[in-house]
This record gives structure tokens, C-alpha cells and sequence, in this order.
């Protein structure tokens, strides 16, 4: 059940929402032309690169209230400040993870039923006030991730930027092994940054604070500071300068 909501990335606000995980974060995000919210992201999924970008992300509500609504009303509001309140038709209901998709009219959001206190079923117009809510994904732009696996070895040097650049948002060690090997072999300076940029990307936004990434990502990060080719150079230094302190002080 994947939830889809496109969104402008307006800022990153550090926070501690909860204290597990402790590096939880706030994100403003600006629905379609609608207004700015603010949401947990407490696993670093939006990155500063996002800011000022349109991305779509994968929102899930936690703790809502939950209120029926009479007509068919949809989109999203900004009370008290910058507090979400969803309004929309519930599209989809999964009774085994006690999760249901909410259709808002600009995407969708999914949100936890387990503390309403009536059934909630597909076709109910309902709205969700006061939820906390929390960024789970983020995609540049709806593509298949199986498909920009694939894109890695394409023979066009911007496709295969573009898919690293994008299997690096999703924040999955699937992509780890792939951008190794795109690295190693790959001629064009543009792309060995771009793969640069992913690795560090997903050294971040894939594991838990108690877990560390995988080996092979710092090894291809020292490997480009000795690339021929200075933004390659550079982007590999920074990412190092982020994760020397996150995991490995």
C-alpha cells in the first residue's frame, strides 16, 4: 500500500519529535498549490539537496482523529500553523496491517486506523484532523524503481545520472551493490558524482540509527577522492564529512 503525494520540499527543521529514533526531524512540504505542512522525517528521507524541488513522497498518519464527512470533499489544510489536517475517500483498507490509503485529491496519504474508534471502510468520505505524521519515501517522479535498476546501464550518460540520482532518494541497499559496479565502470564524470551523491545518500536514509551502511559504500567514496575529476573529488569528500560523524567517530 503505497501512499503518493506531490508535494514542493519548502525546508528541513531540526527536531525531536520522540526519542527513537533520536535523529527525527521536521520537513515543510507544499501540497500541489495548496498550503505549507509540517512533518516528521525520522528517517533523514528528505535530504537539503530536495529543498525547493518537487518530489512525491509517502506520508503515513499515526494517532489521528478521525471524523466522518458528509459530501465529497478533498485536500489538505494547514491548522494551528503548519499541522496537517487530511481531507478525502478512503480508496483502500488493509484489515491484517490495520492501514488504509486516503485519497485527498492531490494524492494519497496512508494513515493507521487502529485508534479510530468506528470501522472504517473503502468509499468513506472522511477527514483527519491532529495526525502526527511521518515521511516514509520520497521519488523525484513516480518512475518504477525496478526501472531505474535497469536504467543504470543505459547508453545515455543523463539516463544513467538520473537513475542514480533517483535510486539514491529511495534510500534502499538494494541499489548498493549496482552503483558500485556503475561506478567502477562508468566514463562519464557527471554520472560517477551522481553515484557518488546516491551512495551517500542511501548510507543515510537506509538504515537505523543503531545500524551502520554497508562496508562497500565507504570503501567507493574514499575511491573517488582520488578521482581525475574534481567534482567528483568534492562531492566524494563531502559525503565522507557527513557520515565520518553520523557512523564512523
Amino acid at each position: 500500500m503505497q501512499a503518493a503525494l506531490p508535494v514542493e520540499v519548502r525546508g528541513i527543521d531540526p527536531g525531536a519529535a520522540h526519542s527513537d529514533p533520536p535523529r527525527t526531524r521536521h520537513v515543510r512540504l507544499r501540497v500541489a498549490d495548496g498550503p505549507v505542512v509540517r512533518v516528521y522525517d525520522p528517517r533523514t528521507v528528505v535530504t537539503p539537496d530536495a529543498v525547493g524541488t518537487e518530489r512525491t513522497v509517502e506520508l503515513v498518519a499515526v494517532a489521528t482523529t478521525v471524523e466522518a464527512r458528509a459530501g465529497e470533499s478533498t485536500g489538505v489544510e494547514a491548522r494551528s500553523g503548519q499541522v496537517p489536517a487530511f481531507s478525502g475517500v478512503v480508496v483502500t483498507f488493509d484489515a491484517e496491517s490495520d492501514e488504509a490509503l486516503l485519497d485527498v485529491g492531490a494524492g494519497t496519504v496512508r494513515f493507521d486506523t487502529t485508534t479510530v474508534e468506528d470501522r472504517i471502510h473503502v468509499g468513506d468520505f472522511v477527514r483527519l484532523s491532529g495526525p502526527t505524521v511521518h515521511v516514509d519515501g520520497m521519488d523525484p517522479d513516480g518512475k518504477d524503481y525496478e526501472a531505474f535498476l535497469g536504467q543504470l546501464d543505459a547508453a545515455d550518460p543523463p539516463a544513467r545520472r538520473e537513475a542514480a540520482a533517483h535510486l539514491g532518494h529511495c534510500g534502499s541497499d538494494r541499489a548498493v551493490e549496482p552503483l558500485v559496479e556503475r561506478f567502477r565502470a562508468e566514463s562519464s564524470p557527471s554520472v560517477r558524482r551522481a553515484v557518488v551523491a546516491a551512495l551517500g545518500r542511501i548510507a543515510i536514509t537506509a538504515h537505523r540509527p543503531d545500524e551502520g551502511p554497508d562496508p562497500r559504500i565507504r570503501s567507493t567514496l574514499e575511491a573517488a577522492t582520488g578521482d581525475a575529476a574534481k567534482p567528483v573529488r568534492d562531492a566524494a569528500d563531502e559525503w565522507l564529512d557527513r557520515l565520518e560523524s553520523r557512523w564512523w567517530a
